[in-house]
This record gives structure tokens, sequence and C-alpha cells, in this order.
């Protein structure tokens, strides 16, 4: 049996041992006290480092291929950062 987890983002991500455990969070029913939406924990994702890395692969090429199809747009301002960060 295959249970879906949806979640509306991440949260904490850490590695222990040679698992990485990735918190799964949701919008909750009660906003903080600006009125504003608060991020609750749902569900943890725990998986071995390997893993971690080849999901990051498939992610990037789905972004990938969504920024060819015009669907998302590269962020110029992120680009430049990534650009002086790795020379």
């Amino acid at each position: 049996m295959v249970n879906d987890i949806y979640c509306d983002g991440i949260g904490n991500v850490r590695l222990a041992g040679t698992n990485v455990r990735v918190d799964l969070l949701v919008v909750g029913d009660q906003p903080d006290k600006d009125g504003k939406p608060t991020m609750q924990k749902k569900a943890e994702l725990i998986m071995p480092l390997s893993g971690l890395i080849r999901a990051n692969t498939q992610i990037q090429n789905v972004l990938d291929q969504l920024t060819e199809k015009g669907v998302l747009k590269k962020n110029e301002k992120t680009e430049e950062a990534n650009k002086k960060v790795t020379n």
C-alpha cells in the first residue's frame, strides 16, 4: 500500500549518520500574531545521502525542462551569485 503525503514545503534538513532527514511542512490552521499563515510539520522524509543526491539531480532536471519550456524563468541575480561562488 502506498501512502501519499502532501506538503506545502520543506523545513529543517539535517544529516543523521548516513541518512538525511527532511521535515515536510503544511500550512497550519492557526495564523501567527500578525495574521500570516504558519507552517507546521506534517511528516518526516528519511533517506540515505545517496538518495538525496539522486533526488536533487532528478528535481534539477525537471526545473531545467520547465525553464526550457518557458514555464519558469531564470533569476539573473541568482545566476550571477552562483558564478561568484563557484569561481
